[in-house]
């Protein structure tokens, strides 16, 4: 995998990248990294970011850097490859460093608003099954929460990394022998070309609906969606949710591409999918629709709870069966898969009280937990607890608002990784579009203390109640001051507050 200096130029030259290298031999890079600290002898380095500083390259050169790419010279006594755009630049070298790993494997990329980590999850339990009937090893994968490659496991930082790190993931799925990789693609990741060069066999585009929107992430809906759109520039097959808002344009964006070789469709509603779930029956502790598809007809049972639940495993269905995974062993993989903190419900020993605990942090997703929760106790009395994260999509707060004064009973607002911002101050904005539907929120900024509130409010209330805990899912850290500080979890509080339930 050794690549030279000048042959890292001569690519970059082809692909109108390169602007004035400063070269000083024909050293060969054994190593790519953007993090100064883990710089080892050998290593490219790459100046990104907004809040790159030359200290950072000065680290580098010192721990054994041979050159930096980067978009601008910094002086340094270094061999430079100045190129136009770091961003362009980082994946064509990456791919030109690990040569293409990608094509050892099948590559699956899930995007959407809401859905990719559950719908990667369910794919990836899918085949890691079908797998083990083969006498393999467990698949890779890369999610928002958490991430697999054949080597190294762990907590992801990212919905979907930066392409040195990604390309690095690659490399070792293709040094250990695995066979697939599914992965969560995210707008950013689009927009800012973490996963340029990276074809995709299978691209698959759940559902859209307003996120992400700020200063620092995309200035409009519009931005967002194109953003997302641009997953069918470089999948060969496009699994569409018919179920999503602006589907048309959806559709349309997949039927123009110039990679997407076929569309298979997916839907609860539209009798003309491809796969089509059909008398969708939720209980208290599983679900199950009657499968249409082209070669199988009949019930598939879930663990995990929620109609648009049924939307994430028909994508995982469409994009299993393409695999050639057969029948039996999704339908096994489907009953047994529960993510934690997504859809996790609990009840009082009475049964009178329901607590929900999802990671609904934007417009869709909480908008779907109440549409699930009202499905699942449809006479309930509604409690929601949730917040919205600090110094990122700020347009959360107004959508946030808006949905809980709609659906909820009570609303209880409270933090949800404040990072810099105050916690009050992030609960006023989500609370003026409630206050404009003439409804009222309490404010209680400590979240396991609102968390309390709620269970106190639903011991209270004479009847039966569900309480909605959106935002945190399975998280243990909050994120205060740009520190990811202990926090043991929404689940751990719900299950402390039910214990301590008397009975009715």
């Amino acid at each position: 995998m050794k690549k030279t200096l000048r042959e890292i130029c001569r690519l970059l030259d082809e692909r109108g990248q390169l602007k004035s290298p400063r070269l000083k031999s024909q050293a060969s890079v054994q190593n790519l990294s953007y993090n100064s600290k883990a710089v080892s002898e050998g290593t490219l380095f790459f100046c990104k970011g907004a809040h790159f500083k030359p200290a950072y390259l000065e680290q580098a050169q010192a721990l054994g850097a041979i050159a930096y790419v980067s978009e601008q010279d910094y002086g340094l006594d270094l061999p430079l490859i100045q190129v136009e755009d770091i961003r362009l630049a980082m994946p064509i070298i990456a791919d030109f460093f690990y040569q293409a790993p990608y094509q050892a494997f099948h590559l699956t990329g899930i995007t959407g608003t809401k859905g990719k980590t559950t719908t990667t999850f369910y794919l990836t339990k899918i085949l890691d099954l079908y797998q083990k009937s083969l006498g393999k090893e467990p698949t890779a994968y890369l999610s928002s929460s958490s991430y697999y490659d054949g080597v190294d496991q762990g907590e992801s930082h990212l919905t979907t990394p930066e392409s040195l790190e990604l390309f690095y993931r690659f490399n070792h799925v293709r040094e250990s022998a695995i066979d697939f990789m599914t992965m969560e693609v995210s707008s950013q990741a689009l927009k800012y070309h973490r996963v340029a060069e990276v074809p995709f066999e299978v691209g698959a585009f759940l559902n859209i609906s307003t996120d992400h929107i700020s200063p620092s992430e995309h200035p409009n809906f519009e931005d967002y969606f194109m953003s997302k759109l641009k997953l069918f520039d470089q999948s060969q097959l496009a699994v569409i949710n018919l179920d999503a808002d602006h589907i048309d344009r959806i559709y349309q964006r997949a039927s123009d591409s110039k990679t997407v070789k076929e569309i298979v469709t997916v839907s609860t509603k539209d009798e003309q999918a491809d796969y089509l779930a059909k008398n969708i029956v939720s209980g208290s502790d599983q679900q199950h629709f009657v499968l249409h598809a082209p070669d199988f007809e009949g019930e598939i049972r879930m663990k995990m709870l929620g109609r648009f639940n049924v939307e994430n495993a028909l994508v995982a269905i469409a994009i299993a069966r393409y695999y050639q995974v057969p029948y039996e062993t999704i339908k096994k993989a489907l009953q047994e898969a529960q993510t934690e903190g997504r859809m996790e419900v609990y009840h009082s020993t009475d049964k009178r009280i329901h607590a929900i605990v999802d990671f609904a942090h934007n417009k869709l997703s909480l908008e779907k937990l109440f549409e699930a929760s009202r499905q699942m106790y449809p006479k309930a009395h509604s409690i929601v607890v949730f917040g919205s994260a600090g110094d990122k999509a700020i347009s959360r707060r107004k959508d946030l608002g808006e949905i809980a004064a709609q659906y909820a009973d009570e609303i209880i607002l409270t933090m949800d990784d404040p990072g810099t911002e105050s916690v009050e101050k992030i609960c006023q904005e989500i609370n003026q579009p409630i206050q404009a539907a003439k409804r009222q929120a309490k404010i209680i900024p400590n979240r396991p203390q609102a968390i309390d509130y709620a269970f106190q409010q639903a011991s209270a209330y004479d009847g039966e109640v569900v309480v909605l805990i959106a935002g945190k899912g399975d998280e243990d850290t909050m994120k205060i001051n740009g520190v990811d500080q202990a926090y043991p979890t929404d689940r751990y509080y719900v299950k402390q507050a039910l214990e301590e339930i008397p009975k009715h």
